[in-house]
Order: structure tokens, then sequence, then C-alpha cells
């Protein structure tokens, strides 16, 4: 009968083992990753090109790091910058991070350009297939220092096609935006994009392009944000708020050698 306890106690106790392995959370990141995107279309009263990049990788087990990067041109201006996440995250439950971000975008007129710096912090929510993304902090541009708010919200319809919007705010420039990210399949790397917005003082826009994922194993898009990467806030910036400083507004185009005679 004491072997029968005794191994009943053996039994019981790897049971308890195991549930409290189970109930570990995963890693803030499951693996190194790399996120590359291109995307095409109308931005800043013209035509616009932008690429952009993410690194991500764990700190540990329960913390994260990423680097963003992204370069464009919309409407003949150039754009781009960089920024680092630093954050904490149960992919269950939540994210939490500090942000920091240098952007330079030029126009609207010939040889203005805007140098933003801004440092923030940034959560996730995850409600089964609802994601909400608010974020907030201090930017600096030439010296003008003020706060920015933006407030995310991402709906997986399945587990490979999310719509997002948000709404984004900056000292007296309002912004909203909605897009959409569809992956045909799992196992493939490959998904499309699409995004558009508009601002209270600039023109709207409407990109579309193509992401490209490496490192981490296959997995749905909704596993993808959750496990792996958070957004790229330089990209947000080079389209979504960047309204607020490049508009198609009395923009002065760059002179060409042709003499124009003044008119009569």
């Amino acid at each position: 009968m004491r072997n029968h306890a005794c191994a009943i106690a053996a039994i019981l106790t790897g049971m308890s083992a195991f549930s409290a392995f189970a109930a570990d959370p995963a890693p803030a990141v499951s693996a190194p990753n790399v996120k590359v995107d291109v995307m095409g279309g109308a931005l800043s009263g013209g035509p616009a090109i932008l690429g952009g990049a993410t690194f991500t990788a764990p700190l540990g087990h329960d913390f994260g790091v990423q680097m963003d990067g992204a370069f464009g041109m919309a409407d003949q201006d150039l754009r781009g910058g960089m920024a680092v996440h630093l954050f904490y995250r149960d992919p269950t439950s939540m994210l939490l991070g500090v942000t920091g971000m240098w952007s330079n975008i030029a126009g609207p007129h010939k040889d203005a350009k805007s140098n933003i710096r801004r440092v923030g912090a940034e959560a996730e929510f995850y409600f089964d297939d609802f994601s909400i993304l608010p974020s907030a902090g201090v930017q600096n541009d030439h010296a003008d220092t003020t706060g920015y708010a933006n407030l995310g919200g991402i709906y997986y319809a399945t587990p490979n096609l999310a719509l997002g919007t948000s709404v984004s705010g900056v000292a007296n420039s309002r912004a909203i935006q909605a897009g959409f990210e569809y992956r045909p399949d799992s196992w493939t790397n490959t998904s499309y994009l699409f995004d558009t917005g508009v601002g209270n003082q600039g023109a709207a826009f409407v990109l579309a392009g193509i992401r490209f994922s490496f490192g981490a194993p296959s997995k749905t898009l909704q596993q993808r944000d959750r496990y792996d990467d958070p957004g790229n806030i330089v990209t947000y910036m080079n389209t979504v708020g960047s309204a607020a400083v490049t508009t198609k507004t009395d923009h002065i185009p760059t002179p060409t050698a042709v003499a124009v005679a003044p008119p009569t």
C-alpha cells in the first residue's frame, strides 16, 4: 500500500512539474528575425516609393530589442530615419516598451527639411483576434518640443489577414489611417500590404506593397505580430506622421536648367 502511495505521489509531482513548465510564457521574441518591405503609390501630393526594414532579437526570455530603418521618396522629396525599441512582452497578453526615433523628412519647400526626434512609450494588448496599440511621447523638431500620441487597432479576420486602423496627433496635426496585410499561406515568408490615410494638414496618401520576413520559424501573421516583431515606427512616421510637414501646397520643385521667361 505504501508503494502505491509513493507511486501516486510521484505521478502527481511529475504532472505538477509538467503543468508548471507548460504554463511558462513564450519568450518575448521567438527568434532573431528580419522584416523588409517595399511600397509605392501616392504620398504628400505626388508619386512615392518607400522601403523599410526591421531587425528584432531576444534579450533573455522576457525582453526584446528591435532596430527600425526606412528610406524613400515622395513628391520629389527624400525621407528616412532610424529607431530603436526596448520592450517586455508576454505574447499571450501584452507588450510594454520604450522607443527612440530620428526621422528626416524633406519638403514641402525647396531645401526645407524636418529633423524629427522622438522619445516615448509603446504598448500592445492582445485580446483573441484583436490587438490594441497605444503609444505616446515627446517630439522635437527644429527646437520646437511638443507631445505626440497614437492609438492603433488590429483585427485578424483570419490568422493571415490583418485589418488595421489608427489615429494620431502631434501639436495641431491630426491624422487617420487604415490598411491591411495579407499572407496567402502560413508557410510563406511573403505578405501583401495596402495602406491609406489622411490628415487635417496634408494630402491623402495611398500605398501598396510587399513584405518579406526572415529568420523566425514560419507562422501566421497573427503569431508573427505577437511572437516576433513590433511595427516599424519610422515607416509610420514617413507616411501617416509626415502629413503635417510635407504637403503638395506651395511645393517648390527643384529648378531645371531651362530658362523660363517671366510672365508679362
